[in-house]
């Protein structure tokens, strides 16, 4: 049983390590993905891995939505509604690209 432990917290401590470093997470299918230059990478409510070109926020109905722009800023303004440098889309996995 020891075993399992010391090895479940080497493998998260690695993917802690790799994914801040590479802003890349492991998608459903087992594959890295990262983040787009400039971009964001994370998890929606259903625990997909989706990626913006810019930075993103989530608004109240929890849907991600980011700038178009590389780097491009994202808030929640005093309404409550998102605005982004560009304009907002909702985050997707065909943003994020392939590991390198």
């Amino acid at each position: 049983m020891r075993k399992y432990v010391v090895f479940i917290c080497l493998l998260l401590s690695m993917a802690t390590v790799s994914f801040a470093k590479g802003n890349c997470a492991q998608n459903s299918s087992g594959n890295i993905v990262c983040a787009p230059p400039g971009g964001t990478i994370t998890t929606n409510k259903n625990g997909d891995v989706v990626c913006g070109k810019g930075n993103c926020v989530i608004i109240n109905s929890g849907l991600i939505v980011c700038s178009t722009q590389p780097g491009g800023n994202a808030v929640i303004n005093g309404e409550g509604k998102a605005v982004c440098a560009g304009v907002c889309i909702s985050a997707s996995p065909n943003t994020c690209v392939g590991a390198r």
